[in-house]
Order: C-alpha cells, then sequence, then structure tokens
C-alpha cells in the first residue's frame, strides 16, 4: 500500500494506492509511485495527467508486469471543489455533515458513462477520464485499500463493505483521526485471532473553511 498528501498553492494534493504482490518487487513499485505521485504533481494539477504520467513512466518500466490501483484526489481549499481520478481503486466513502447511514450512494462515482479506469502500469498511453464532486464544509471523505473490506477472520469470512458502511455510519461527529482509529479497532475486533492477510491503509480528510 502507499499513501501521500500535502498543500501546494492552496490545494490538497493526496493519493491512495494498493500495488499487485508482494514482498521485495512490490515495495520498490510503491516506493516509485510515491516519488513519482510527488515530481509529478510539483508541476501538474490535474489528477488525470497525473495519472496519465505515473501510468505511462510505470509502463515502460515495468518488468515484473506488476500494476498499481490508485486514487489520486485534489482538493480546491477555497471552494471545496474535488477532482479526482480513480485508476481501478475503491471507491471513497464521501460522509456529508449530519449524514444518515452511508450507502453505496454516498461512495465517489468512478466512471462516467464510461468503463472504469484502469489501473496503472498496464497500457502505456492509456487515457484516464478524471470526475470531480463538490465538498461542503464539514464533509469527510474517507479512503482505503482493500486489506480493510478483505480482512479475513477465523472462518475467512470477509470484513466487507456493509460492516464499513455500518460502521462509518456510527462516526458522526468524530475527528478524521477518530474515524480511522474506529475502523482500525471494528477490523481488529472482526479478524481477532486471525493472521493479517494484506496491508490496511485508511485516510480520512474532512474538509473545513478556512483550514482541513
Amino acid at each position: 500500500d502507499l499513501y501521500d498528501f500535502y498543500v501546494r498553492h492552496e490545494k490538497l494534493f493526496f493519493c491512495v494506492g494498493d500495488v499487485s504482490g508482494k514482498g521485495v518487487p512490490a515495495s520498490l513499485v510503491m516506493a516509485t509511485v510515491r516519488s513519482l505521485f510527488r515530481s509529478t504533481t510539483a508541476h501538474a494539477e490535474s489528477p488525470a495527467e497525473v495519472v496519465r504520467e505515473l501510468n505511462d513512466t510505470l509502463a515502460e518500466q515495468n518488468d515484473q508486469n506488476m500494476f498499481v490501483t490508485l486514487f489520486v484526489g485534489v482538493l480546491d481549499l477555497a471552494t471545496g471543489d474535488l477532482r479526482y481520478c480513480n485508476a481501478g481503486h475503491n471507491a471513497p466513502v464521501l460522509i456529508t455533515p449530519n449524514s444518515q447511514l452511508p450507502t453505496v450512494n454516498c461512495q465517489l462515482p468512478t466512471a462516467i458513462n464510461v468503463l472504469p479506469n484502469l489501473p496503472i502500469g498496464i497500457i502505456h498511453g492509456y487515457e484516464y477520464v478524471e470526475q470531480h464532486t463538490q465538498m461542503d464544509r464539514g464533509a469527510t471523505l474517507f479512503l482505503y485499500t482493500d486489506g480493510l473490506t478483505e480482512a479475513e477472520n477465523g472462518t475467512h469470512e470477509q470484513y466487507g463493505e456493509k460492516r464499513m458502511l455500518e460502521t462509518l455510519a456510527q462516526t458522526g461527529g468524530l475527528r478524521p483521526r477518530e474515524i480511522v482509529e474506529r475502523l482500525q479497532k471494528s477490523v481488529a475486533a472482526f479478524v481477532a485471532d486471525a493472521p493479517q492477510s494484506d496491508d490496511l491503509t485508511l485516510l480520512a480528510i474532512r474538509y473545513q473553511v478556512p483550514a482541513i
């Protein structure tokens, strides 16, 4: 797994990703993608452009035939406009202030009348689709990797998307760090003594004015 975030020109740049495979090769790809994210966003503000550049660079050097699911977002801190490009990653959950039980309708859509974007590193020159939505004051964006929903207990039952959304529904009024901690505790209680099967990455972003 990988994640990164920083602020430039009153915009929050952030990403969450998951590399195929495990071990040293996957770790090297993870480090490469995170470094490319920093260098690309230093001059590009379009999430689709960022993902295109990362994809082309990774595809050219992909001797291991690995790929990365990746979500890249750019949040305008002055307006709340969120532009994003989802390259085959789990759809983040947008929690609005005073929202009721989150449903799949709260998850950011991953396509606009087209097929979902491919993970990066598969096809050089692939054209990625960018989307946008408006984050209201007090809204929280929750991002995660499949290590959360696919976490298994001793009987190989998965934590699943339904449990995740039900847990998020109980986080009203909590700070972003507390939301992450609530999910961590929830999945740990579900898994119990079963061995961890995958990496787990959680990121919560709350939009406030004049700061995040």
